[in-house]
């Protein structure tokens, strides 16, 4: 597994409120994206991102979708407990996407609206679902598209589902099979909202499968596109660049 990383505060907000893991000896990837006032939204997402990495570690080898749901779980309980003992901290949440890379299969579980892209055979598919108003309208056949519903003033950025926001929260997981020559992407909304996916997929295709190269131009387009949000994101090779 070769894996290459960025996370940067953009060009607007003061600080990074983004946390990132990448364990490639255990196959993880781990991203939080953190929401509240003064310095909770940083430590919301340091919170979820280290408790969600502990207990997959704890796991390991056997990391499947339940263990990844259990381990988002547990995250979610995190952030409620160091609400209750530290009451400067109420309000704070993160979303959360992650994935365990085994050599056949990733398992992957998310919350929120960070995402996890699969670049394969020059096709960019988004393997998650936003838990978001705007995504729930479009589904609920309100709009047809999310470009619709923006033109109609509707927000894109209204979370429905968020760790700290609720203690039962709808859990995303999943998992698809592994082919080489797969890329896969990991990131905050501070990339998706910034870069749409024809963006995203020229820049995945343009590195020739280079993981560094890959993570260097996305943050790049980021940044140019705005960069109003902090940008993370994690670009993942599973099979190390064996085969196309």
């Amino acid at each position: 597994m070769k894996a290459a990383w960025r996370s940067d505060k953009g060009r607007v907000r003061e600080r990074n409120e983004d946390s990132v893991a990448v364990l490639p000896e255990f196959g993880l990837v781990v991203l939080g994206d953190g929401m509240g006032g003064h310095h909770a939204g940083e430590v919301a997402s340091q919170i979820v991102v280290e408790s969600v990495s502990v207990s997959l570690m704890a796991a390991f080898p056997g990391l499947g979708g339940k263990v990844l749901e259990e381990a988002v779980a547990g995250a979610n309980r995190a952030l409620f407990s160091a609400m209750d003992e530290a009451p400067g901290l109420q309000g704070m949440g993160s979303t959360v996407v992650a994935g365990a890379f085994d050599g056949q299969w990733l398992h992957y579980t998310h919350v929120g609206d960070s995402r996890l892209y699969r670049f394969r055979h020059r096709i960019l598919e988004c393997l998650t679902r936003d838990h978001t108003l705007i995504q729930s309208l479009v589904d609920e056949g309100m709009f047809s598209s999310e470009q619709e519903a923006r033109g109609a003033g509707v927000s894109a950025s209204v979370l429905t589902q968020g760790l700290g926001t609720h203690h039962d929260i709808e859990i995303g997981v999943g998992r698809g099979e592994i082919e080489p020559g797969d890329l896969y992407l990991f990131c905050s909304d501070g990339l998706s909202a910034m870069v749409d996916d024809e963006q995203i997929g020229a820049a995945l295709e343009e590195s020739g499968g280079d993981v560094e190269q890959a993570a260097g131009r996305l943050l790049d387009a980021a940044l140019a596109g705005g960069g109003v949000d902090n940008i993370s994101l994690v670009v993942v090779d599973p099979t190390g660049g064996s085969g196309a």
